[in-house]
């Protein structure tokens, strides 16, 4: 009886390794990040789709990041002050209240909705640091929306914090973006 549920353990995993495959190389276009499923199996647990290239090359660019806070605008091409720079890089990695309030006050002029800002800033905590399968796209997403959203006057001026995040995203993305799909 126990060699039959490990082997209906094992034919379910394989079922869900192919069918997640199958639908990650359905969904992968130039405009999404191509995901590969590795699979470890615990019951009560679903595969995490996760491209072992892309995962390197984010962790690369994050690290330079980190290393170096030094990031340039890519809308204006002036480099970021680093207490700027400082503030964008605490939000994405422990995102300390005091950060996440200086976040929230420098958006706040979008003229956005509290849950689209609540929805950026609440995908960039740990992006630098510890980031979960599928984080970069959710907070590209979220920047995305918040951008969607965000009213001339913001767009056309915007405060540092606002470009400092947007050019990590940019790198981060980019990086990814390099690696053969």
């Amino acid at each position: 009886m126990k060699k039959l549920i490990t082997l209906g353990l094992g034919v379910a995993t394989l079922g869900v390794v192919i069918s997640s495959r199958a639908n990650a190389q359905a969904a992968n276009n130039n405009t999404t990040i191509p995901f590969v499923v590795v699979t470890l199996f615990t019951p009560g647990t679903v595969a995490v789709p996760l491209d072992l290239g892309v995962a390197t090359a984010v962790e690369n660019e994050m690290t330079r990041l980190l290393r170096d806070r030094q990031i340039v605008s890519p809308i204006t091409g002036v480099v970021i002050p680093p207490e700027i720079t400082q503030v964008a890089i605490g939000m994405m990695t422990t995102a300390t209240p005091a950060v996440r309030e200086q976040m929230e006050k420098a958006l706040s002029g979008a003229g956005v909705s509290n849950n689209v800002t609540e929805q950026l800033i609440s995908n960039l905590p740990s992006l630098l640091s510890r980031p979960t399968a599928g984080q970069l796209q959710n907070a590209l997403s979220a920047f995305n929306g918040f951008v969607n959203n965000a009213n001339a006057a913001f767009l056309v001026n915007p405060p540092a914090e606002f470009l400092a995040v947007h050019a990590i995203l940019l790198q981060v993305s980019a990086s990814a973006n390099r690696i053969p799909h």
